[in-house]
């Protein structure tokens, strides 16, 4: 038994590793992204101060600009970083930036002054990581790519909503999602809901529940206040 207890904590806290590792990846990649952004601006200037003419150019830094500004405002903008867990954050605006940089259309509502226990930050990340990259793969199957977010708070608990929408080819069959070596997607394994499943099943915080409704796939994970 003690074996069996100390191969789950040591694997479990090889997951917590990783996806931090992960985390401090994505922020790298972000700061590198203001980086060049800042580089692009300053180009933007020169061009703009000097005698050169390349309107091409000009216009395509606008253009660049453009697009990534109104990637990162609309995020900016939704009190995700009043939020008081690093780790969930960092997950929450990863997916999103990389939602955009696919042209999927991302909404966000995140109510003010959440609070998020920190026992489990981790477990919600794994969770969240897996839901946001399920619903970035199926949106994009579809012409105008769109998924929404949405973080609520209430007397006694927190729900995390992400909605996407599918294919209408998209055959998805709630009863078998969560089930080990399910899955619709060619090439896959199904191991991602499953997991989530196990997460959940472990803690008795923690609910989700999964419908489909007017061409679009909804999972509301709730995280409930301990008693």
């Amino acid at each position: 038994m003690k074996e069996l207890k100390s191969n789950y904590e040591n694997r479990h806290l090889k997951e917590r590793n990783l996806y931090i590792k992960e985390l401090e990846r994505n922020n790298t990649e972000l700061r590198r992204f203001k980086h060049d952004y800042k580089n692009l601006l300053s180009s933007l200037s020169v061009s703009l101060n000097s005698n050169n003419q390349d309107n091409d150019s000009i216009q395509r830094l606008l253009d660049y600009a453009d697009n990534n500004v109104d990637m990162t405002s609309n995020i900016e903008s939704a009190n995700l970083y009043h939020l008081n867990d690093d780790l969930i954050k960092g997950i929450i605006v990863t997916k999103l930036v990389a939602a955009k940089n696919k042209h999927i259309e991302t909404n966000i509502e995140v109510d003010q002054d959440i609070f998020i226990p920190k026992t489990l930050s981790v477990e919600i990340t794994r969770i969240l990581g897996i839901l946001f990259d399920n619903a970035i793969e199926a949106s994009i199957l579809v012409n105008h790519p769109q998924i929404n977010f949405a973080l609520v708070s209430f007397d006694n608990y927190l729900e995390f909503i992400i909605k996407n929408n599918v294919a209408p080819s998209e055959k998805i069959n709630l009863d078998q999602i969560y089930k080990t070596g399910y899955t619709s997607k060619k090439n896959h394994n199904g191991l991602g809901l499953s997991t989530v499943n196990k997460i959940i099943h472990s803690n008795s915080n923690l609910l989700l529940q999964t419908k489909v409704e007017d061409g679009y796939f909804s999972t509301i994970l709730t995280i409930l206040e301990d008693k």
